[in-house]
């Protein structure tokens, strides 16, 4: 995932379909208060949603590129 990536959350259904993200950041989130084994470092992506007034971080796993900024 790269930055100006048009995405759509993972969780997206027929009745919210348009509702389209674009990337502003990609980053790595260290999660130093989980006590499990294995990789603490998650990758994370800013997302400013058209159809939401604010960006929002989210996990890059939860979210499809629809067209890539190659």
């Amino acid at each position: 995932m790269k930055i100006g990536d048009l995405v759509l959350h993972k969780t997206t259904t027929d009745l919210n379909r348009d509702k389209y993200g674009i990337v502003l950041k990609v980053y790595d989130y260290r999660l130093d208060h989980l006590q499990d084994e294995g990789s603490k470092w998650r990758p994370m992506v800013s997302v400013q949603w058209f159809h939401i007034p604010r960006m929002m971080e989210h996990q890059q796993d939860r979210l499809k590129v629809i067209n890539g900024n190659r």
